[in-house]
C-alpha cells in the first residue's frame, strides 16, 4: 500500500532564478537578525547591558522589516540561549564529578 504524503519541501533547482535568490536573500536576513537577537540577550542576561529600545523594534529598524522576522528571531534566539544555558550547567555537573572521581582514585592510591 502506498502513502502519500504532503511536503512543504522545496529544492532551488526547481525554482526560477529570481524566486531562489530572494528567498537566500531572506535568509540571509533572518539569520542575520537572529545572531545579532541571541548577541543582545546575552549581553542583557549575562552582563546586564539594558537597552531603552526594545530589541524587537532594535532588529525592525535596523533590518528596515515587518514585525514576523524579528519576532521569529527573538523567539528563537531566547530558546537557544536557555538551551546552552541548561547544556552548559550540565557540563559543569559532569566536569565536578569527573575531578570527585579522580580525586578518590588519587586518596585510595595514596
Amino acid at each position: 500500500m502506498k502513502c502519500l504524503s504532503y511536503s512543504n519541501r522545496f529544492y532551488y533547482n526547481e525554482l526560477s532564478e529570481e524566486d531562489a535568490n530572494c528567498i537566500k536573500k531572506d535568509l540571509i536576513l533572518y539569520n542575520s537578525m537572529l545572531h545579532t537577537a541571541y548577541k543582545k540577550l546575552y549581553l542583557t542576561c549575562f552582563h546586564g547591558v539594558k537597552d531603552a529600545v526594545s530589541l524587537q523594534k532594535q532588529l525592525k529598524a535596523k533590518y528596515d522589516t515587518n514585525d514576523y522576522f524579528p519576532l521569529s528571531a527573538i523567539h528563537e534566539a531566547r530558546a537557544l540561549l536557555k538551551s546552552n544555558i541548561e547544556i552548559n550547567q550540565r557540563l559543569k555537573k559532569e566536569c565536578t564529578k569527573r575531578i570527585e572521581r579522580i580525586k578518590e582514585k588519587i586518596r585510595k592510591e595514596n
